[in-house]
């Protein structure tokens, strides 16, 4: 077919001229024309590559996503994808062009070639430009596990100068840009991981697989050598250790040389020490090796600062579980550089590291797989990060809708310890009109009943169901915590174990299967007929990593084989049984779970994952805003944090106060809104008559945009989109935003700056310089591609909109669904044009996948001051047939923070027909205009 061809060309140069210098034939796919080449074979859609290292097949999903399988076999794997669930049907037509050198595949918006005698994969756009280069075929060794066999694998990419990188999910490494960074990527808490990667380029990578892996980017990982490491005497060998007693280095004890900081002092304390309540202070300088950046990583229990070159890079000075801290600086090749580090010991378990990640001549992007058939590999190309985004979830399922009242705010606390502490915080709020719509029942309301029995401790909750009815009646939700795992002495236990639901001993309890359906089946039915026939709203699953001996786990038989193959998709199998089993058992009412732990495609089970059991202090606050973001921007929508850290401080502290009021500022823009943690009280009013202001003024401003809010939330199930965004998902081309990693987009409108740092009164905000900004607060309008320092006072925190954008925000309200989000004030930020798709439907249940939703597409033209409000698309059951629009054209003092505007630019009552209004930014700065003119002229369709 067309044998006599040179072949298309790709950048210029014929693919044949480029790797070979003559062509065989070329294949044009859907006609699935046998290749000439004998090493090439076509398949619907793409095309198998005989390698001399093993067979690469590469099949196009649609015009921009390519799966891309290897194998060191002779045939593929056709085990199930847990993750991949859409079956792509009719995909795009493309061309296969196969040389005796290489193998091309070609689609409308790429092209991938496969070079025959090395396996190495090159990926290019339409123009020939390079997107992503894999040098090597992977690398594969022979695994066997419980006589299960499969391999090991290692893919290598290399790192193009300037190349950045996000998502993977949740890690606290405090950075946004993973370049330099090495990461496992196994389920633990707070480390919430999902495998898909995103690229400045504009492309995405999707490792479909469940066993565990690792990932490094181009960095060298590890200890500091001793050879690099000198004493305070410039002498080498390791740093000098100054050792105290008392955790303020209180008491002089003894000085020695440590060639590693890498200790366990939980048995075994240092000389001249106790177990506890002791300091050590290391000093002296270090070597490098290449110039670049170097990042420093230190895990403490307790309290750890590290200062190199004079720059503190940690600061962790903070009772706490072993906590891994990073810092990173750039440094020169080969040259001495002074380093200290601080440590203190209070409680008892001391462990204490100090390593770093080295920068590397040549970096590789290199991605490990432990325990898999192959490797398959989905690259899908943008270049928007939200066209990546939204081909990601149609491959791994759409994230349904919530409750409006999900949107709301969540207070939690470890723990409510009886119905009736739990009605008085719900009446707290309600009697301190203090917006609120959700409240949650940590653990052991079951003691003493066993682990896992769903049952409550009838003292302490006589009649939980009347007490849910309560909560209803005042407008509240309830999340109640549900385990994975079951203690022996109840039916529950002994139903599953019966059926063979039960991992076999791993710890003092057994976790339930949920890759066995069976076992499944029965933990839905036993939470079901416990817990939601009292009327509980929403699912915590907590734990969900699970909480296990990962070794002991991966050996562990699954009802889908060893653990090891699907040893991080346990969140994903737990979080299907419980929406799928809701889904059936209340048809009417919409999901919500909670979940400690994530996997690719979990979105799909309308589950949100928060951060894990957190430490309430500004080193930790300061790493949760690049954990949600890089959280958000690996696919999976919906993220909250632990607001305050689940370890924390009373809230009589004036220092935690304040971290506190900062961290619930940044709360108020996540996607979920909640307040958790351990001990100490955590409701508004705890924190004392300033904050408690400050507290409810955010609350109410979270409220006044659940219109907006909402809105987006739509997009993330209609349209694939995000909500909580890392600068690059809007600017991706702006290159002083690859590495911010404390500022975020919170939808397309506001760019959100929070204060990380404490006794701040201003701080410094980049502004993107693709676009003109409005500070939310002041109505002041500021040029892009600025950093200006921005006062910021304790009750506030720098917001900024963008120019254009058109915020629409509802009326003061107590909980979501109190008022049918009228008046609207409509806000317009003039300079720019811009546009907004109002989302309505009933708040509840599954209508909106029936159509029963209505859309109205506003519309802002910055040259003439022109507002057009569309025709209103579709309806649903109780939809207003008029509402109010006070629109406000957002200049100084006017149309700014959170009340409402007293005097509206224009007031427009609204039946659905569009109309637009013409003039109206000319008419506002026109002096002595009459009011029944203001809007400008008038015209409907």
């Amino acid at each position: 077919v067309w044998g006599g061809l040179a072949g298309w060309r790709i950048g210029g140069l014929g693919v044949g001229a480029a790797w070979g210098g003559h062509t065989d034939c070329v294949i044009c796919v859907p006609f699935l024309v046998a290749a000439a080449s004998p090493k090439v074979e076509t398949i619907p859609h793409g095309l198998i590559a005989h390698t001399a290292k093993g067979l690469v097949r590469l099949e196009a999903c649609t015009e921009r996503t390519i799966r891309v399988s290897a194998t060191p076999n002779s045939s593929f794997s056709n085990r199930p994808s847990l993750s991949v669930i859409h079956r792509w049907g009719k995909a795009p037509a493309v061309k296969v062009e196969a040389t005796s050198r290489e193998a091309v595949l070609k689609t409308k918006a790429l092209a991938v070639r496969v070079d025959l005698k090395t396996g190495a994969i090159l990926y290019l756009d339409a123009k020939g430009g390079t997107l992503l280069d894999q040098p090597s075929f992977p690398a594969f060794a022979k695994r066997t596990i419980l006589d299960d066999p499969a391999y090991s694998a290692l893919q290598s990419f290399t790192m193009p100068k300037g190349e950045a990188y996000y998502g993977l999910g949740n890690h606290q490494n405090g950075t946004l840009n993973l370049r330099g960074q090495s990461m496992d990527l196994v389920q633990q808490n707070m480390e919430e991981m999902t495998p898909f990667l995103l690229s400045s380029k504009g492309y995405g990578l999707l490792w479909d697989s469940a066993s565990g892996m690792h990932i490094d980017f181009g960095s060298k990982a590890g200890p500091i050598p001793s050879a690099q490491m000198l004493d305070e005497d410039g002498k080498p060998g390791g740093l000098t250790g100054h050792y105290f007693k008392g955790v303020g280095f209180d008491e002089h004890v003894a000085d020695r040389k440590d060639p590693q900081i890498d200790f366990d002092w939980s048995k075994t304390p240092p000389p001249g020490l106790g177990l506890m309540n002791y300091s050590v202070r290391w000093s002296g300088f270090i070597e490098t090796g290449a110039a670049g950046d170097t990042t420093f990583t230190t895990t403490g229990d307790d309290g750890i600062r590290l200062w190199v070159d004079g720059k503190k890079l940690v600061d962790d000075w903070a009772d706490h579980p072993p906590t891994t801290d990073s810092g990173t600086i750039r440094l020169e090749a080969h040259k001495r550089y002074p380093i200290r580090m601080e440590y203190y010991q209070r409680g008892g378990g001391a462990v204490v590291s100090l390593g770093w990640r080295t920068p590397s001549e040549h970096p590789m992007l290199d991605w490990s797989a432990e325990f898999v058939d192959q490797t398959d590999t989905y690259f899908v190309y943008g270049p928007d990060f939200d066209d990546v985004i939204r081909q990601y979830r149609n491959a791994t399922g759409a994230a349904p809708l919530y409750g409006k009242w999900a949107y709301g705010f969540w207070q939690c606390k470890e723990r409510y310890r009886s119905q009736q502490e739990l009605l008085d915080i719900a009446h707290g709020f309600r009697e301190r009109n203090i917006p609120i719509d959700n409240i949650v029942q940590d653990w052991f309301y079951w003691d003493p009943h066993p682990w896992g029995s769903h049952q409550f401790d009838e003292k302490r909750y006589p009649d939980m169901k009347a007490a849910v009815d309560q909560l209803h009646q005042d407008h509240f939700h309830l999340m109640i915590s549900v385990w994975a795992k079951f203690a022996p002495g109840s039916a529950n236990y002994d139903e599953l174990d019966k059926a063979g639901g039960l991992y076999p001993l791993l710890g003092d309890d057994r976790y339930y299967d949920p890759f066995n359906p069976k076992a499944r089946a029965i933990y839905w039915r036993q939470i079901k007929d416990e817990l939601l026939t009292n009327g509980i709203d929403a699912w915590w699953l907590d734990a969900s990593e699970p909480e296990l001996d990962m070794e002991g786990y991966r050996s562990t038989m699954t009802g889908l084989g060893v653990g090891a193959r699907v040893l991080n998709a346990f969140p994903l199998m737990h979080t299907q049984g419980v929406y799928q089993g809701q889904r059936k058992a209340e048809p009417n009412k919409r999901v919500f779970i909670l979940t400690r732990s994530v996997f690719a495609g979990q979105q799909r089970n309308a589950a949100t994952t928060w951060s894990g059991d957190i430490q309430g202090n500004w080193a930790t606050f300061a790493r949760e805003i690049p954990c949600g973001l890089n959280f958000c921007m690996a696919g999976v929508p919906y993220w909250c944090t632990d607001t305050g850290g689940f370890f924390s401080h009373p809230a009589t502290d004036p220092n935690y106060r304040e971290l506190f009021v900062r961290w619930f500022q940044f709360s108020t823009f996540n996607p979920i809104f909640r307040v958790h943690g351990t001990g100490a009280d955590k409701e508004p009013w705890r924190f004392g008559p300033e904050a408690e202001a400050i507290l409810t003024k955010y609350d109410r401003l979270r409220y006044r945009l659940l219109p907006y809010l909402y809105s987006q939330a739509w997009q993330v199930t209609h349209d694939g989109g995000t909500i909580l965004r890392g600068l690059p998902m809007d600017f991706r081309t702006d290159p002083k935003v690859l590495d911010i990693s404390d500022q975020f987009m919170f939808g397309p409108a506001f760019l959100v700056c929070p204060v990380i740092q404490p006794h701040a009164a201003e701080r410094t905000c980049y502004l993107p310089k693709a676009a003109n900004w409005v500070d939310f607060w002041a109505g002041e309008r500021l040029a892009g591609g600025r950093d200006p320092g921005i006062d910021a006072p304790l009750d506030r925190m720098p917001l900024f909109v963008r120019a254009g954008s058109i915020v629409p925000m509802g009326p003061d309200e107590q909980y979501a669904t109190e008022k049918p989000d009228d008046p609207i004030e409509l806000r317009i930020y003039p300079g720019a044009n811009g546009h907004f798709r109002l989302y309505e439907d009933a708040g509840e249940g599954y209508g909106y996948e029936k159509g029963q939703y209505a859309t109205i597409p506003l519309s802002w033209n910055d040259a003439d001051g022109t507002l057009t409000i569309g025709k209103r698309q579709g309806s649903f059951p109780g939809m207003l047939k008029q509402r109010t629009f006070r629109v406000v054209v957002v200049r100084p003092g006017h149309g700014v923070g959170v009340d409402a505007t007293g005097k509206p630019d224009l007031v427009v009552s609204y039946r659905g027909v569009a109309t637009v209004y013409r003039g109206i930014a000319t008419r506002i700065r026109l002096k002595g205009a009459a009011k029944s003119s203001f809007g400008g002229s008038l015209s409907t369709q």
